[in-house]
């Protein structure tokens, strides 16, 4: 589904103009990044839990040359389901 189905169907089910879902949906992202980027994480019940995870740097080696390098440190974004969500993905169609 694209961003513009999903302010389409937004608009139809919550009887709202398409600008202001698309005002809505751009305030959450700017709250969402905000809050994940200050915290390290975001815990929306009904969805699950993002959580900025840490990777350290790590040696690694090119199997062909032998080659040693380093694999720099990074951070990452993680998803964990939350349990509803598994569950209604789970349920027969």
């Amino acid at each position: 589904m694209s961003q513009e189905e999903l302010i389409n169907m937004i608009s139809e089910r919550a009887g709202i103009s398409k600008q202001t879902v698309r005002d809505i949906i751009g305030t959450f992202a700017e709250v969402w990044s905000e809050e994940i980027l200050l915290q390290g994480e975001l815990d929306l019940d009904t969805i699950g839990e993002f959580l900025i995870e840490h990777r350290p740097g790590r040696k690694a080696m090119n199997t062909e040359t032998k080659e040693v390098f380093l694999i720099p440190p990074k951070d990452y974004l993680s998803f964990t389901p939350s349990r509803e969500l598994i569950e209604w993905s789970n349920k027969p169609a």
